[in-house]
């Protein structure tokens, strides 16, 4: 017999438990606040201009809970070279030589970065675009490859170009000559494309775990990866699970009950129960903490879906 077919035995046989209420029905937990590092996010992150013209930056603020909330007072900007470009109070950068410069917000203790290149005419290289540029999951010591293309500020693709590809965070995710990105630890790594010092956008690739739900109709994935710091669980956009009264998700290690699990979050009550979701886990809780999410009907006490990380 399969592991998937032996674990789905194991669920389906927690389920009949629900035909009749359990007496020691756990209480409902309130949500807990889960603190989360402030952070800033700019845009665009890169920007190709000539000398003389001038782009804006623009700031998103996400507080200490992860809500995006109105930018605060007291944004400091600057330019790490200000004889290419300079910043004014307001994120405005004016290109003033050739070249390119990194444009910094800070507040506080946090900060974002964005590129400027400033180019002398419309033919030279001016901007390198990594594809994909949408964030990329894969799994541990899984790999993606990225490809770069080099163009001027004309559109036109300038060929023969060769690059070098950086990680910024290698012992999450290394990335060889030609754009393959490997993970090796779980985490994540914003990945970029350079020639000649002109840098491109960055793609995020993130080493996750990951495991299909089975039991009780369930279907879709539940993810678990690191995102800012901070230990999220996911499921997938075709989750579902049927319904019941008082489901909650847990993080455990047993996946026919609930000893010893650590509760994500009520399900029924809040309409959660298809489609993606995000929850953030209690700090202090490791990517590899936990082997399995499970969906658990808390009112009658049984499994009605579980989905294994592997070891």
């Amino acid at each position: 017999m399969t592991k998937k077919f032996l674990l789905a035995i194991a669920v389906i046989s927690t389920i009949f438990s629900c035909g009749k209420k359990n007496p020691e029905v756990p209480p409902v937990t309130p949500p807990v606040v889960i603190t989360v590092p402030e952070r800033l996010e700019i845009t665009p992150t890169t920007s190709s201009i000539l000398v003389g013209q001038t782009t804006q930056f623009m700031l998103k603020y996400y507080n200490n809970v992860g809500a995006l909330t109105p930018t605060p007072a007291g944004i400091v900007w600057s330019s790490s070279n200000a004889t290419v470009a300079s910043v004014s109070s307001t994120g405005l950068a004016t290109a003033l030589l050739t070249g390119q410069t990194n444009i910094i917000a800070t507040f506080g203790s946090i900060s974002a970065t964005a590129a400027v290149t400033v180019a002398i005419n419309n033919t030279v290289l001016s901007i390198i675009t990594i594809s994909p540029a949408a964030t990329q999951e894969i799994l541990l010591n899984g790999t993606t490859n990225l490809t770069a293309v080099g163009t001027n500020l004309a559109g036109g693709t300038i060929s023969g170009l060769t690059f070098n590809w950086t990680s910024d965070a290698t012992t999450n995710v290394t990335v060889n000559s030609s754009g393959m990105a490997t993970g090796i630890a779980y985490g994540s790594a914003n990945v970029k494309a350079t020639n000649n010092g002109i840098q491109s956008n960055s793609t995020n690739i993130q080493v996750i775990r990951q495991g299909g739900f089975v039991g009780q109709s369930s279907t879709g994935l539940a993810k678990l990866k690191i995102e800012n710091g901070v230990l999220k669980l996911q499921t997938s956009s075709n989750f579902s699970v049927a319904n019941a009264p008082d489901l909650r998700i847990y993080l455990t290690n047993t996946p026919a009950n609930i000893n010893g699990a650590l509760q994500i979050a009520p399900l029924s009550s809040a309409g959660q129960t298809s489609g993606m979701r995000t929850w953030n886990v209690p700090l202090g809780t490791t990517i590899t903490q936990y082997r399995y999410a499970l969906v658990w009907c808390a009112q009658f006490g049984g499994a009605y879906g579980v989905a294994d990380f592997g070891l």
